[in-house]
């Protein structure tokens, strides 16, 4: 085998919590994160000796910057047996710096598909250690589904599948810088109290979610403050018949779950904003 397909499927945060500041700077963190059918598609191919990127998007780096490099590093540093290099090409479809996980999944995507496009035997388990060094998203980014991520995002719990939703995925323009949102977040005094083991119970335990609980994402107020735009998308989804709008990440993506795929879609259809990327995708389970 000398090339390999693969998708790389982006992620959403349906809740993030954050706990406090951890004495390594980093936040605790209390997740559940969801994959979705929006993603990016990788083709990795055998070449003579290094690693080489290329990618459809011309804002994404294609050096050791670029987290799908990282983790071909990383994969070649485990095996220095191999004397053969790779060319990765990324065809970009999720939006960059969008709190999607962009990244991170590329990053995973390239881990995993090296391991069997050279015939490697795959543990997850330190695979996903791996790939914190990379970003805390990219551990999740492995097998995906619907889970519950604590600690920095690399403590990862199963949850059962919500099952298939459709959402309306909206980016606008305008890139936000994760680290400026938790930094603009420790400097706002403003705290809720909140039950997030209500809604860990309810999507461990309940046949239905109950989108009532306090489902909620505690970068919202930062990231509204470095990007407005972020409160006219919402106030958009709110004319709709969405059934739960939520931010994801740090922003600035917020997306919207619809009873049906074409209640989604006529959403999509007469989006106002026309800057905006704008797409509907589904939930998927573990890949």
């Amino acid at each position: 085998m000398r090339e390999i397909y693969l998708k790389a499927p982006a992620k959403i945060n349906l809740a993030l919590y954050i706990k406090g500041l951890r004495e390594d700077g980093y936040h605790e963190l209390q997740m559940i994160m969801q994959s979705i059918s929006l993603a990016d598609r990788i083709k990795l191919k055998k070449k003579s000796g290094g690693i080489v990127v290329k990618t459809s998007h011309v804002d994404l780096p294609t050096d050791e910057e670029n987290l799908a490099y990282q983790a071909a590093e990383i994969f070649f540093e485990d095996h220095p047996e191999i004397s053969e290099g790779v060319e990765i090409y990324i065809e970009k479809n999720i939006p960059i710096a969008a709190g999607l996980a962009g990244g991170s999944t590329d990053a995973a995507a390239v881990l995993n598909g090296l391991h069997l496009l050279f015939k490697k035997r795959m543990n997850y388990e330190s695979m996903r250690k791996r790939l914190e060094i990379i970003g805390s998203d990219a551990p999740y980014c492995l097998e995906g589904g619907t889970v519950y991520a604590s600690g920095k995002g690399e403590i990862i719990e199963e949850l059962p599948f919500i099952g298939e939703k459709y959402l309306v995925v909206v980016t606008p323009s305008f890139k936000i810088s994760t680290p400026k949102v938790y930094k603009l977040y420790d400097q706002l005094e403003k705290r809720y109290d909140s039950d997030f083991e209500a809604i860990l119970d309810n999507l461990k335990n309940d046949n239905k979610i109950n989108w009532n609980l306090d489902f909620k994402n505690d970068l919202k107020a930062a990231a509204e403050k470095i990007c407005p735009e972020i409160i006219e998308i919402k106030d958009i989804f709110k004319n709709t018949k969405a059934k739960f709008t939520m931010l994801s990440g740090s922003g600035p993506t917020v997306f919207s779950i619809y009873s049906t795929r074409k209640e989604a879609e006529k959403v999509a259809a007469k989006w106002p904003r026309k800057n905006d990327f704008v797409t509907v995708v589904k939930t998927i389970d573990k890949y």
